[in-house]
């Protein structure tokens, strides 16, 4: 097993702030415009109308102006007759196609719940988007139940946060092909750009699969823990906790994961070092960020038991990624090993970590690995950089 050198765990464990972020690659994220809405034809108002058609409410007919939002909630009716307050400002086409919607999939008392508020939210869009009534309630109306009553969210303006847009769009369970989706995405963004308009930037990612490779972001970690944090069981809140604790604080690949136990990890107040007896023998420093969660998912542990999985369970087959899969994390973003070792290989890299120490903590057999992984940090992808990098690993004792 490879011994970590002087200087190694600091260096490991506390990686320095030189300013170099680690950023997803352009091509990987959505523009935005200075009013933090993002631009271009899937989003915003992309539905070109040539102008009214009286009496018709067929594709690009609706009202010439958009509506006037009112100052009191969405589907607040003041009284049991009460029709709501924006639907009953749409012509009465329209409005009737909105009244008339049926959920297929909703259960009747969830969508009792949302249906006034939702037929409002769609009444928002429907004078400025070229899609029939009905159609802009089949996308809205399955988005708030989801935000609703799944997510927890109450009926207010903020369940058109363009986070909580991303959220449902990039679930991988919706059965929608691409194109449908950006429609999608585009439409709820409409309604959250007049509802919220001052909320602020966000990227979206394709629509075609997240990448596998790219590192998580500051705010996708976040997100990545109370996904850890947040399971329903001790369970499994044991086992997801280890999962990204050790994929993103100490780069461990899945097998790697499987085949710890916890007498193979040292906590103390010094922090967390992983000794690998398995594939590449090692020492790996824990990331002190990433301490806390792991040691409130071993902390029960008895010396021989498995960091992750059940005492009982087989070792020969990858049980890491079927865990992630029935898990529920929203798709934003999905847990990812291979992005989160790559989140940790970046996170030293940006931090200039020696070379040396983080190829063999990282268990890597050639320096293209690290030096590939330099397009990510766009301040350091230079010919310097790279040089410094090999000087390192060939000098390492």
């Amino acid at each position: 097993m490879s011994t970590l050198l002087p200087g190694a765990v600091e260096a490991l464990r506390r990686p320095r702030d030189f300013g170099h972020s680690v950023l997803p690659r352009q091509d990987e994220v959505s523009s935005a415009t200075d009013l933090g809405r993002p631009r271009g034809a899937a989003y915003g108002r992309p539905f070109a109308r040539p102008g009214l058609i009286i009496d018709c409410a067929h594709t690009r007919c609706w009202e010439a102006e958009p509506l006037a939002v009112p100052r009191r909630p969405l589907g607040t009716r003041s009284s049991p007759t009460d029709e709501g307050t924006l639907v009953a400002q749409l012509r009465a086409e329209p409005a009737r196609m909105v009244r008339n919607y049926q959920s297929q999939n909703i259960p009747a008392a969830r969508w009792a719940n949302v249906r006034t508020f939702t037929e409002d939210a769609v009444a928002v869009i429907a004078p400025a988007c070229g899609y029939l009534a009905e159609r802009l309630m089949v996308a809205v109306a399955p988005f708030v139940d989801w935000v609703v009553h799944v997510m927890g969210m109450p009926l207010v303006p903020n369940v058109f946060h363009p986070v909580w847009i991303r959220r449902y769009i990039s679930r991988d369970d919706l059965g929608l092909k691409d194109r449908t989706l950006r429609d999608y995405r585009s439409l709820l963004l409409r309604i959250s750009e007049v509802l919220l308009p001052n909320e602020g930037a966000i990227s979206f990612g394709p629509l075609n699969g997240q990448s596998a490779t790219a590192p998580y972001t500051d705010l996708e970690l976040r997100l990545l823990e109370a996904w850890a944090r947040g399971q329903a069981t001790s369970f499994r809140r044991r086992n997801a906790g280890a999962i990204l604790a050790l994929g993103a604080g100490a780069g461990l690949l899945p097998w790697e994961m499987q085949h710890l136990r916890r007498r193979d990890i040292t906590l103390d107040r010094e922090g967390a070092v992983v000794h690998m007896r398995s594939t590449t023998p090692r020492d790996v420093p824990i990331l002190e960020r990433w301490e806390p969660l792991l040691r409130d998912s071993i902390i029960d542990l008895e010396a021989d038991a498995w960091v992750v999985g059940g005492q009982n369970r087989a070792t020969t087959f990858n049980i890491v990624t079927p865990f992630i899969n029935r898990t529920d994390f929203g798709s934003e973003p999905k847990p990812v090993p291979n992005r989160m070792r790559t989140t940790w290989l970046s996170t030293h890299l940006a931090a200039l970590t020696d070379g040396g120490f983080l190829f063999d903590a990282a268990g890597l057999s050639k320096a293209e690995h690290l030096l590939t992984l330099l397009r990510h940090i766009p301040t350091l992808d230079t010919t310097e950089h790279r040089q410094r990098i090999l000087a390192e690993i060939r000098g390492r004792a």
